[in-house]
């Protein structure tokens, strides 16, 4: 394994050079619920559940806004399940032709919500959930196709052989399962997100127990080939960039963690003086979004581990190497307590425009920060 070696000094010139601006977010409660974004055609649309004065939620905010006019082109209030306090998506997903957007929500009252993009009205819903107590890690993959992609590591106490992860296809004519199949004997041991590529039909697990491996299958349960072992920190998640690429994060209790670029066994490695997070979802393989973050060093039942500062870094995969980085809030919510609860973080969307990246991020208030990264040639 390739290492470099990063110290990052917070006042680096790699915060300059961008273009700010901020998206209005109207009834927005970042406590509660974070949006989910999608992009296509230079156009941003954001999802997101408002709230009462009681903490209770009846009501979808959807937004579209135009990134190169800076403007907002619609919004539309729509009736959901009513909850009560915070509550977390899975996903705001568009179409491959751009002409649909889904909206999720994979815990119980379920939601899976398709709209028009054109006028955002709603085109179908279902609130019945093809899942049961035993379906873990719920996550919403989008599209493949006229299918709509849902996993979950289902785990069946006292019985491994028939637990493993499981890929559900949702067909959008109807929202009834057009498949439902099941690694047996392969479950995501960490509680990492699962990485699952539909179009790929290709799925990566984690397995600390053995070292903090990554190993890729097939969605029928072969072994690939391809695999990433690290043997320091704790796995904070990875990005599948397809063709058997991964960017891994690793981070622990001391503020030290690193990222790991795999392609084709071979590995590279940028350690770091901060606990290294997946935090993005980029439309360009060639970058992806983590976190930095440096917390309290103090016992845990003494209220520690409170993050005192964390740093978003646009990471280009090859190298890998930080390209820009710039102070940001992690954000998440979660819907309880419960190890089987919703769990959203406030995950930005990268957008390549050009010759520029756009970086557009929830933060603590009710609107998005959006910037503009010229990339390097």
């Amino acid at each position: 394994m390739m290492r470099l070696l990063v110290f990052l000094f917070l006042a680096s010139n790699l915060c300059l050079g961008q273009n700010e601006f901020t998206i209005p977010l109207a009834k927005a409660n970042s406590a509660l619920a974070l949006p989910s974004m999608a992009v296509h055609d230079g156009v941003v649309y954001a999802a997101y559940r408002s709230f009462d004065l009681l903490r209770f939620s009846s009501q979808l905010q959807v937004v579209a806004y135009d990134l190169n006019a800076r403007k907002e082109l619609q919004h539309v209030t729509i009736s959901v399940p009513k909850v009560h306090g915070a509550r977390a998506s899975e996903g705001l997903f568009l179409s491959e032709d751009g002409q649909t957007l889904a909206y999720t929500e994979l815990h119980e009252p379920g939601l899976i919500l398709l709209l028009a993009t054109k006028n955002l009205a709603e085109i179908r819903r279902s609130t019945a959930l093809p899942f049961t107590p035993q379906d873990h890690q719920r996550m919403f993959a989008g599209f493949d196709g006229d299918q709509l992609c849902l996993g979950s590591n289902y785990y069946q106490y006292g019985k491994p052989e028939v637990s493993g992860l499981r890929f559900i296809r949702l067909r959008v004519s109807d929202l009834k399962p057009g498949s439902d199949a099941k690694i047996a004997g392969v479950t995501q041991d960490t509680s990492s997100a699962i990485v699952w590529q539909p179009l790929k039909k290709t799925t990566w697990v984690n397995r600390p127990t053995v070292g903090g491996l990554w190993e890729q299958y097939t969605e029928s349960g072969e072994k690939t080939g391809q695999e990433l072992t690290h043997r320091q920190g704790v796995s904070n998640g990875a990005i599948a960039l397809g063709d058997g690429k991964l960017v891994a994060f690793y981070g622990n209790m001391i503020a030290k963690g690193s990222v790991v670029s795999y392609a084709d066994h071979r590995e590279e490695e940028l350690e770091l003086p901060c606990a290294a997070h997946q935090y993005g979802r980029s439309s360009d393989p060639a970058y992806v979004g983590g976190i930095c973050t440096t917390e309290k060093d103090v016992l845990p039942e003494a209220w520690g581990n409170k993050v005192l500062s964390s740093q978003f870094l646009l990471i280009k995969a090859d190298g890998p190497k930080i390209t820009w980085h710039h102070d940001m809030d992690f954000l998440d919510v979660a819907d309880g307590n419960e190890m089987d609860t919703g769990v959203q973080n406030g995950a930005p969307l990268l957008y390549r425009v050009g010759s520029k990246l756009l970086i557009v991020a929830p933060t603590k208030s009710p609107d998005l920060a959006v910037y503009e990264v010229p990339l390097p040639e």
